[in-house]
């Protein structure tokens, strides 16, 4: 025993050959594990940094008001198909839309609708459940992310609805306004640090470029350039992660098409008669496929490419536009009491078969991602919550509705109905992963 010990203590554990192997092997990863620790590159720390980032974000993004990051769970649910339910839990609006940054007639609560029943009527799904989504989780959810709403005024409805939401939790800064007479055309959102999210609208209501009523309502016609997208959402696309097209209204009007500098058909235009009426369906069809192939040739990381269908707008044919009656119903219709109109119907199913040729067609190196927001039956069900005739601050207060008034039976109340759509556009994002 005595001699035992004093060899170790004369030679060290590692002196018989046969335990050198071992020692030697122990000795190779103590050293690789210095290496690592103080002289590996910054990236390879830097990887294993984001790594545990991401972790930290998996736990804090973590709610209830939001499904699991999984792609199955969306295609499972069709939520353009269900119907409207009375809730009583729905105590008062969403938010104040008082204080927020967005188109004044839209304000409805403010301006002084009567009814507040818009309010309370909650969104259905057949077979599956949808909640609201969370504004702190949205946020997480998008942070460092860039969403742009691009197209007519029912895209910068839905963005302001939504930018009016995540202003409970956090303040943004508005970084960019061009203003024209005909309203904003474009404007941009920033929600500072930690967040770093910023939201655009691109007033854009057919895509490519026109002249005419769309930029002069004294106008009544369009002249619109089949090839050419306009800016300046062609020009910040590549920059977009989450881009939500939502276009339809202005393209049944009278208009004449030039595509190669040329003209190649008008629609409803009986003062051209040399000049073949091509309709406006075809060239819906023409301008949202050039559209999505352009994002997707000219997007060079993932993105969320979402085309909603169109809201119709409900104007009651029994009164004028201008009646104080046009849109004056307080309730959704009942199922079987309306229908989608056959034009709605049209747009809606070109944009589901452009959004899928779209998806089939995509390049495969870039996580570009098409869907469909499908809107237009729940929409169509709900004539109760335009602003109607009230379209100024407390402009009806102390006297009644004059029978001749203007009325935007268009537009959606914020809050409403509006926040629906982004309550679904939150599951989409959130199937992405």
């Amino acid at each position: 025993m005595g001699e035992n010990t004093q060899e170790l203590a004369d030679h060290g554990p590692c002196s018989h050959p046969r335990k050198l192997l071992i020692c030697s092997l122990f000795a190779v990863l103590a050293l690789s594990l210095i290496y690592f620790i103080f002289y590996s590159p910054p990236s390879s720390f830097a990887s294993y940094s984001d790594l545990f980032d991401q972790f930290k974000t998996q736990r804090t993004t973590k709610n209830t008001s939001l499904p699991p990051p999984h792609p199955q769970a969306w295609l499972q649910c069709d939520y353009s198909d269900g119907k409207w339910v009375w809730d009583e839990s729905v105590t008062g609006p969403r938010y104040d839309s008082e204080n927020c940054d967005m188109k004044s007639t839209e304000k409805c609560v403010i301006n002084g609708k009567p009814d507040k029943g818009y309010l309370h009527w909650r969104w259905q799904p057949t077979g599956c459940n949808i909640s609201a989504l969370d504004p702190t989780s949205f946020l997480r959810l998008v942070r460092g992310k860039h969403l742009a709403f691009v197209g007519d005024s029912t895209a910068r409805n839905q963005a302001e609805a939504l930018v009016c939401y995540l202003s409970t939790v956090a303040r943004p800064v508005t970084v960019h306004r061009y203003e024209e007479r005909l309203g904003r055309k474009f404007w941009q959102w920033f929600f500072p640090a930690p967040h770093s999210v910023n939201v655009s609208t691109y007033w854009s209501p057919l895509l490519v470029r026109a002249e005419g009523h769309s930029e002069d309502y004294a106008m009544t016609q369009e002249t619109v350039i089949l090839d050419a997208l306009t800016e300046p959402w062609t020009k910040d696309v590549d920059a977009m992660d989450v881009m939500v097209i939502s276009v339809g209204h202005w393209f049944p009007r009278p208009a004449m098409y030039y595509e190669d500098g040329e003209v190649v058909g008008v629609y409803s235009r009986p003062d051209i008669t040399n000049k073949t009426d091509i309709g406006y369906l075809g060239v819906y069809r023409k301008v949202l496929r050039r559209t999505l192939e352009y994002v997707d040739a000219n997007s060079t990381r993932d993105k969320l490419v979402v085309v909603a269908t169109i809201a119709p707008a409900h104007f009651d044919a029994t009164h004028g536009w201008n009646h104080r009656d046009a849109c004056s119903r307080t309730k959704p219709f009942e199922e079987g009491e309306a229908e989608v109109a056959a034009t709605d119907a049209e747009l809606r199913n070109v944009v589901l078969e452009e959004v899928a040729t779209a998806a089939a067609k995509r390049r495969k190196r870039w996580g570009v991602r098409f869907e469909v927001l499908d809107v237009t039956r729940m929409a169509t069900m709900r004539p109760d919550g335009h602003p109607g005739p009230y379209l100024f601050a407390h402009s009806y207060d102390l006297r009644p509705v004059p029978e001749t008034v203007a009325n935007d039976c268009l537009h959606w109340c914020a809050p409403g109905i509006v926040d629906t759509f982004n309550d679904i556009l939150t599951k989409m994002i959130v199937a992405g992963g």
